[in-house]
């Protein structure tokens, strides 16, 4: 796997808890203040606990923010896996079309930096396979219509012999 893609779905799902954190964080410290200073007023003549005043607060708020960061974790792994199989299914169509004898067509993957540039690799592979195929079937054409000595037909025949093997060893 392309570290850059490992690195780009760990920032989705940082950004994913850095935004629950600091919601966390505006919505208990509004909460927080509001008790405290209620607290501070009143607490003193009946012997509160800083527990006692938001624990109870606290502790929903930490349940709401597991529950809302779970959530939006979940959504984001699900965003994810449908652009990654849009871009393999996209890859294996073009392998599909490769083994049905068309290695003209492009991948055209471009859901994610590595699909992409594995879609590249398997285009730049393709083309150097198409031109293989289109010198071998020029040097066929070459030794079918011209007549050649012997020992030329030889040589050329080594040649496209040798052309066939980078094709299919």
């Amino acid at each position: 796997m392309n570290p850059r893609f490992q690195g780009g779905v760990a920032l989705c799902f940082a950004a994913v808890v850095f935004a629950g954190g600091a919601l966390f964080g505006l919505f208990f410290h509004h909460y927080a203040k509001t008790a405290l200073r209620v607290a501070s007023l009143q607490g003193h003549y009946q012997f509160l606990s800083p527990y006692k005043v938001i624990g109870g607060a606290l502790a929903w708020h930490v349940a709401a923010l597991s529950a809302g960061v779970l959530a939006a974790s979940l959504l984001v792994l699900r965003l994810l896996v449908r652009r990654i199989r849009g871009g393999v299914r996209r890859l294996v169509k073009a392998f599909l079309l490769s083994a049905q004898g068309d290695l003209s067509t492009p991948t055209e993957a471009t859901e994610l930096s590595g699909i992409t540039d594995l879609g590249g690799k398997i285009d730049a592979a393709r083309s150097r396979t198409l031109s293989q195929i289109k010198k071998i079937r020029e040097e066929v054409e070459l030794l079918r219509g011209e007549p050649l000595s012997d020992k030329e037909f030889e040589k050329r025949w080594d040649t496209l012999k040798a052309a066939i093997r980078k094709v299919a060893p």
